[in-house]
């Protein structure tokens, strides 16, 4: 479960962003439906919406939070490589002076076996500048910090740091070298990003192979799919031996009686009903296995109670704590009725070019209440984060000068 996310120093982000997932305790619409006990002392959010303005930073977010996992998965594997063969790595925020200079700073929160852990790290372009990992069950224990190649640990409480730190390069997180040597607690560090799914919604290629190894390797996901799409008049759904997805629709005589069905490959329908497809196996296969799920653009291509539905899985029948982060843009979604006022994020730009992230509940009462039209208030600019193009008198006579 995601407590908290901290970042800095990355892309549009110049100052610390962090999203904390722990509900406002004095907000109490929807709390039996939209959050989860942690045992801690607190409860967790189930779903959290961000929304700001097209160049503000949703993206980016997603983006942060994606580069951190890439980079503890493939941290090892990529120190093997040729330098020229690495991916480009500078994410750098690039508006101030100092941000070529400073490294830039991951960090999340989880619960994982009932222990709350707190694992971050800063880097610079391929070299490991800072990293950390601490544990808490009554009190934070220190499990190691890295300065460097400069390491200090907790020998009673992580044992297997001192037997691989010689051998750890200062262009390899030690979390996932540690984790190639399958030591207990890197592993669970390493597994929890396994199990964080960070995906765009504007591009299906990154999760559509989901759906696909559902389908061939889940009859239960087959039929719970086919119902779910029913509405869109597809009566069944297969993969071929070639793993192309078929959909299939009723064909009708003359007298508008079934007389069979018609296959049709994926692409030839809309872009709306392949998102929703692939979309719907990343979803069940988060549900099912109690993962963690950040999508960009979560409302691009769907209509708004399709949108709805979906969050519905989350609020409703979430069974094994899952967790929803995304982007939007669809005021229709900013509704007391289907949010929390903490669950309601934005992101909009300072006016030094950087990103900031912010929670509708940093608003006191006078601003907004739980008996407020969120949409309208966001509209109005109220939270900020909703800026668009200003039709100056300017703008307009530079057009008709234009046609003169």
């Amino acid at each position: 479960m995601l407590v908290e996310f901290r970042f800095k120093n990355f892309l549009s982000y110049w100052d610390e962003a962090s999203l904390n997932m722990t509900r406002v305790k004095s907000f109490k619409e929807h709390v039996s439906t939209h959050t989860f006990p942690t045992g801690k002392g607190f409860d967790l959010l189930k779903t959290v919406a961000i929304y700001g303005s097209n160049g503000g930073g949703k993206s980016n977010f997603i983006g942060a939070m994606g580069s951190m996992k890439k980079r503890i998965h493939n941290s090892f594997a990529d120190s093997l490589k040729k330098e020229e063969d690495k991916d480009s790595d500078q994410y750098y925020f690039e508006l101030n002076n100092e941000g070529e200079i400073d490294p830039s700073f991951f960090e999340v929160s989880f619960i994982e076996e009932n222990i709350l852990y707190r694992y971050g790290f800063k880097v610079k372009s391929h070299e490991i500048v800072e990293e950390w990992l601490y544990k808490k069950n009554e009190v934070e224990t220190m499990l190691f910090e890295r300065t460097g190649q400069s390491f200090e640990f907790n020998s009673k409480g992580f044992p297997e740091g001192k037997k691989y730190r010689e051998s750890v390069n200062s262009n390899v997180l030690f979390i996932s070298h540690l984790a190639q040597n399958n030591t207990k607690i890197a592993s669970i560090i390493f597994n929890w990003f396994s199990n964080l799914n960070v995906v765009s919604g504007l591009e299906d290629a990154h999760y559509h192979n989901v759906t696909k190894e559902l389908l061939k390797d889940s009859s239960s996901f087959k039929i719970w799919l086919t119902h779910a799409i029913k509405f869109l008049e597809i009566t069944d759904i297969e993969l071929t031996k070639d793993k192309e997805l078929l959909t299939y629709h009723n064909k009708y005589d003359a007298n508008n009686i079934i007389v069979g069905s018609v296959p049709f490959n994926i692409h030839r329908e809309s872009q709306g009903t392949r998102k929703l497809i692939y979309l719907l196996g990343a979803i069940y296969d988060t549900l099912m296995l109690g993962r963690i799920l950040f999508i960009d653009e979560i409302d691009s291509k769907l209509h708004p109670n399709l949108t709805k539905r979906l969050l519905q899985f989350f609020h409703q029948i979430n069974l094994n704590k899952s967790q929803f982060i995304f982007t939007a843009h669809d005021a229709v979604l900013l509704d007391k009725e289907i949010f929390r006022r903490d669950q309601i994020w934005f992101v909009d730009r300072n006016k030094f070019g950087s990103s900031e992230l912010y929670a509708m509940s940093d608003f006191d009462a006078s601003v907004v209440r739980n008996t407020s039209d969120y949409r309208k208030k966001y509209l109005e600019k109220t939270f900020g984060a909703a800026e668009s193009i200003d039709i100056t008198n300017d703008l307009i006579k530079l057009m008709h000068e234009q046609e003169a």
